[in-house]
């Protein structure tokens, strides 16, 4: 696991700015006045001027081979949305469109594979390369309030897959003639 966590963080960041627009017109349907606020990382409190919010922490990776000379590691994010209003009988569903449009634009074919803001890989047939992430998904969404209704949450995870291959170099073990398991000798 080679790619740095932060990376795919802007990554996202990156693709919601790219999309602000359309986000931001779910929100003027609910709160003309307000702009849907992105932060990188779980914040301890929200300013009263910052909702809605959409705060994204990664939470874990997991790895698992992808063939001799690469690995597959899964990296997970959870993203926060808080919404705050004085309306009750829009607010659940004013949550619930907000969230639509994002798992939209994280979903959307041509932003399954991203790639990944400030990340080379070693690519054995052509060296430094940016990398890419090769499938992402948004898993359960779950919906909370608290007990006065004006704020609520929704939270999900989401996955990404980045195939990393391993450089060439580490499969080499003294001379060339020296049989490894990795590279046996040919007779």
């Amino acid at each position: 696991m080679y790619t740095n966590e932060s990376n795919i963080l802007d990554t996202l960041i990156e693709l919601l700015g790219n999309n602000a627009v359309q986000i931001n017109q779910c929100v003027h349907v609910y709160q003309p006045s307000r702009n849907m606020y992105v932060f990188k990382g779980m914040r301890n409190t929200l300013p009263i001027d910052a909702y809605p919010s959409l705060e994204l922490e990664p939470t874990n990776a997991s790895n698992q081979w992808a063939t001799t000379r690469a690995q597959r590691p899964r990296y997970n994010v959870q993203f926060t949305l808080t919404t705050r209003t004085d309306n009750e009988k829009l607010h659940v569903e004013y949550i619930c469109t907000l969230v639509n449009a994002v798992v939209s634009i994280l979903t959307s074919p041509e932003n399954l594979q991203l790639t990944v803001l400030n990340e080379t890989r070693w690519d054995p047939n052509g060296g430094l390369v940016t990398q890419v992430i090769t499938d992402s998904l948004v898993e359960d969404v779950t919906y909370n309030a608290v007990h006065e209704g004006t704020v609520r949450t929704a939270e999900f995870g989401w996955f990404a897959l980045i195939h990393e291959p391993y450089p060439d170099f580490k499969f080499r073990m003294g001379s060339s003639d020296m049989p490894t398991i990795l590279r046996p000798k040919v007779v």
